[in-house]
């Protein structure tokens, strides 16, 4: 939500005093609009916010960057294909109807709260009522709000884009969608295709994770792996409660393993040919999540990417952003959320480029073995 009251310096210095707004974050949002402070402790930076006027978008920005719990995007992705559309329709205009048709259940348990239909895609956000377990009957439910984005695809498909705060809430939406092309449906606007590890042969399981570390970028280098869950079962993936089901490798973890993986994709040598891979797949263990860091070429960025199909759909999360100062360290940095939805946007383009590739070659595997 953009900031429309005026925010006075004494305000603004009180935030960055109570380190509501880390001082890297601010001079990152400075640099945006061409200002480079040349002080470096944040006691002189807070004196010189007295002297400045900031606008709108500026305020905006720097609201985005304060120090909240939340203050990482997630996302999750489908893909919809296009059926064909009566009465003389374009497809996003049929798509919207139904959205708005669906506000007439009276049943309905979710709330369209925005719709807007720009020239590739939709934009949308919905509401529902979250329970809350253990909260007196005053706050016994959270109101959810999934902001939404459909796009097209070079392909003719759109891609589904849900931003939300936690990890399973996205499965409603998609739940939405799922009904919305259950039968009896006389006209259906569109099918439905989710990205799951379900879809993928037990080597491709692990080559998703292997090719989307290995993905050559312009921008990006990947410089290490630092977090890698593996399931005992598939079914485990989709569960709220891990248990003993899920083992979760961490930087600490001492055995060498998350190091062992990390070297494996970094070098090229495949994680196939990881040995504590293999001993996984031979006891038909499923990685259902990794979690990537990437340095951005030609700016001081640093991003740790999680990768993860918990609660079944792919999510690609961002779970840490740091900046390096002039001091030559790196430091946890917020960063708007217009960069992260940008960042966000383009890994999730990246995954499912691999994601569609790995399915093409599964394809051509199974022409293969029914023509011998």
């Amino acid at each position: 939500m953009a900031i429309q009251e005026y925010v006075s310096g004494e305000e603004l210095k009180k935030l960055i005093d109570d380190k509501i707004v880390n001082a890297s974050s601010l001079k990152h949002v400075l640099k945006i609009k061409g200002i480079i402070p040349v002080c470096l402790s944040p006691d002189t930076l807070s004196e010189l916010m007295y002297r400045i006027i900031f606008g709108s978008e500026t305020m905006t920005r720097i609201h985005q960057v304060m120090n909240f719990d939340q203050n990482n995007l997630k996302s999750t992705i489908a893909i919809i294909n296009p059926k064909i559309v009566q009465d003389g329709l374009d497809f996003l205009t049929a798509l919207s109807d139904e959205f708005i048709k669906l506000q007439r259940i009276p049943s309905s348990n979710y709330r369209l709260n925005s719709i807007s239909k720009g020239e590739n895609g939709l934009t949308l956000q919905y509401c529902y009522d979250k329970p809350q377990k253990g909260r007196l009957k005053l706050a016994d439910t959270k109101e959810v709000k999934l902001d939404i984005k459909i796009t097209s695809l070079s392909d003719g498909q759109y891609k589904v884009n849900i931003r939300h705060e936690g990890m399973s809430e996205s499965k409603q939406f998609i739940s939405l969608l799922s009904d919305m092309v259950q039968p009896p449906h006389d006209n259906q606007v569109f099918s439905i295709r989710r990205i799951t590890l379900a879809s993928l042969l037990k080597k491709h399981k692990v080559d998703f994770f292997d090719n989307f570390g290995s993905f050559k970028h312009k921008e990006w280098l990947l410089v290490d792996i630092t977090n890698v869950t593996v399931n005992k079962s598939e079914s485990s993936i989709d569960e709220d409660d891990d248990g003993d089901s899920v083992t979760e490798i961490t930087e600490n973890e001492p055995t060498g393993r998350l190091t062992g993986i990390s070297s494996a994709i970094l070098t090229g040598a495949g994680l196939r040919n990881n040995d504590f891979v293999k001993e996984c797949m031979s006891q038909n263990f499923i990685f259902s999540s990794m979690r990537y860091k990437w340095r951005h070429r030609t700016q001081p960025t640093t991003l740790e990417i999680d990768v993860t199909f918990k609660h079944t759909d792919l999510k690609i999360n961002i779970t840490k952003t740091l900046k390096t100062e002039d001091d030559g360290k790196d430091y946890t940095t917020p960063l708007p959320f217009s960069e992260q939805d940008e960042y966000i946007d383009y890994f999730q383009n990246t995954a499912y480029t691999i994601y569609l590739k790995l399915i093409e070659s599964q394809k051509v595997e199974f022409s293969r073995q029914r023509k011998k």
